[in-house]
């Protein structure tokens, strides 16, 4: 028996149909659709309640006990649709062999081939040699990834767990993945009327000089990571002032932080907030308050001799007679699940490999290709009978 891709296309398009966004609408819905589906394969789920209507779902094929469980993470949320659009964002419709949506790849086709493979095992009557747990969790777009650190806040991982993220990878292995720090920066200066200058601290002036610190003490880093690439910072956010004849007393600023080893995400943020100290002390009576926003998040890596790394290659080649890529563009930057629950617990058995590519994930026009989905279920076919 295979994974059944004709319906794992039909899931996807019926879960692109569901609005998840985050935030926005939130994965209620979508949470509710996959509890039907597992119920209609006949396995019962554990909900796990993350807040108030945000529930981790969870399913499982046990197995013979004479390997490591492999836990199958998908999550149920999306981020926001964006305009610009010449798809309907909701419509999950295929046009020249790709499935168009928000979510189509990042990543409703995850869940919905994680849902075809426990399925596929359900129905196929031997049993694997360890268990094969599905999670699909909530809140994974956001600067928090509340769902994945329920699960290991809940001891709902194991040491030995073996962790696969069904995320866009273009069918590649991302064997490793760049750390995020974001950062709130509020510069104080002194506000007064913009005729009599000379008596404030124009504020957005010492934010300019900040944000130039900023890049710059990245830049002269001088680190450069075989799979990662260099370390690199957006300002994502600039806000200051209140009217344009005032010198503005106040401006805040966002920045977006990648790091890659040494590099970590406490030696990053002081780093910056030194090179802004320095940039503001050239401002007499200025200061500067650098805040820490959501979840750390330090680059990871999975180990060369983990199951999970040796399966998927060994299932990669077998089914295509090519190694699986690895490296290069497959969104070794974006930060999942799976690099959380790595962060949280220290394993080096955490990897992600799925349909779609991060280049389109969160992008206007989102679409995951047809013949992704068709080479990632008969990998994963080939990387549970060999389990």
């Amino acid at each position: 028996m295979s994974i059944d891709t004709g319906r794992a296309i039909r899931d996807t398009a019926a879960l692109v149909g569901i609005d998840s966004q985050n935030p926005g609408p939130q994965e209620g819905a979508c949470g509710t659709w996959v509890q039907h589906r597992i119920a209609e394969i006949g396995l019962p789920v554990a909900t796990h309640t993350v807040a108030n209507g945000r529930d981790n779902l969870i399913t499982q094929i046990n197995g013979l006990g004479t390997a490591p469980r492999l836990i199958v993470l998908a999550h149920l949320d999306t981020v926001p649709f964006g305009s610009g659009w010449s798809q309907q964002p909701l419509g999950g419709h295929i046009v020249d062999g790709k499935l168009y949506g928000r979510g189509a790849c990042d990543m409703k086709a995850g869940i919905a081939l994680g849902l075809g493979l426990i399925e596929e095992l359900a129905h196929r009557g031997q049993p694997p040699a360890g268990d094969i747990v599905f999670c699909a969790t909530v809140d994974e777009e956001s600067p928090h990834m509340a769902g994945a650190h329920h699960l290991v806040a809940n001891h709902l991982i194991r040491d030995d767990d073996q962790i696969l993220a069904l995320e866009p990878t273009g069918c590649r292995l991302r064997i490793a993945q760049v750390g995020l720090r974001w950062l709130q920066l509020d510069i104080i200066g002194r506000q007064c009327h913009a005729g009599r200058a000379h008596l404030g601290i124009d504020a957005n002036h010492v934010m300019a000089r900040a944000i130039e610190a900023v890049k710059s003490v990245i830049a002269q880093l001088g680190i450069e990571d075989p799979f990662l690439g260099p370390p690199r910072v957006t300002c994502g956010t600039l806000a200051g002032g209140v009217t344009t004849n005032v010198v503005p007393g106040t401006s805040r600023a966002t920045f977006d932080v990648r790091l890659v080893p040494p590099l970590t995400t406490a030696s990053v943020t002081e780093l910056i907030d030194n090179a802004v100290a320095q940039a503001v002390a050239d401002f007499d009576g200025a200061a500067h308050v650098l805040t820490e926003l959501g979840a750390a998040r330090p680059p990871v890596r999975a180990a060369e001799d983990s199951r999970i790394v040796e399966r998927l290659r060994a299932a990669h080649l077998s089914v295509t007679g090519t190694e699986i890529g690895v490296g290069g563009p497959d969104g070794h930057e974006a930060y999942t699940d799976a690099s959380m629950i790595a962060a949280l617990t220290g394993s080096d058995s955490c990897t992600v490999f799925g349909p779609g590519s991060s280049d389109i994930a969160h992008t206007v026009d989102e679409f995951v290709p047809l013949s992704d989905i068709e080479l990632v279920a008969k990998v994963l076919d080939s990387m549970v009978s060999d389990w």
